[in-house]
């Protein structure tokens, strides 16, 4: 295997410590959804959901940062502005579905779960034009699947919200 195939397959190889951390980023995602359906207390349901929306508001913001890190690497001034821009939705997203959740929780849930599905189609997109490492938008997409997952078994497990046809 020449040099050029090996800096290829590294390319395309997901960093094992990215991988973990990314699947362990999961966990409070899953363990807030299922903990806050199925516990009899309801103000313990209702603090456990309030977190689940405040930590999907926190990876948002954590994406947009990686999003940000990406752009200051951008030549392109126009392409760093835009990447700038955007990187900074996130954070702004996420905190209106945490000030919304208070109010409307299946409004806030459907914010967080465009939101996700915009910042994985975004992050795969830099991947795709060469402006993030390939594995990134591989890991993003596989990562971004699971947390949309999340936030609809959040949904499923809330009685109130169960039975409804809402967007989410």
């Amino acid at each position: 295997m020449s040099d050029k195939d090996t800096g290829m397959a590294q390319e395309l190889k997901i960093p094992p410590s990215a991988l973990m951390l990314g699947l362990a980023g999961l966990i409070p995602f899953y363990g807030l959804a299922i903990w806050q359906g199925i516990t009899p207390d309801e103000l313990l349901s209702e603090r456990l959901i309030t977190a689940f929306v405040l930590y999907a508001a926190c990876i948002l913001s954590f994406l947009g940062g990686v999003g940000w890190g990406l752009a200051m690497s951008e030549t392109d001034q126009l392409q760093r502005g835009l990447n700038f821009g955007i990187s900074t939705a996130p954070s702004l997203v996420g905190w209106a579905a945490a000030f919304i959740n208070v109010q409307n929780l299946p409004f806030s849930l459907s914010i967080l779960t465009m939101a996700f599905l915009l910042q994985g189609l975004w992050d795969w997109r830099l991947a795709a034009s060469g402006r993030a490492p390939h594995w990134f938008g591989t890991l993003r997409i596989g990562l971004t699947i699971a947390v949309i997952s999340a936030l609809a078994l959040a949904w499923m497990m809330r009685p109130e919200l169960a039975g409804t046809s809402g967007s989410l």
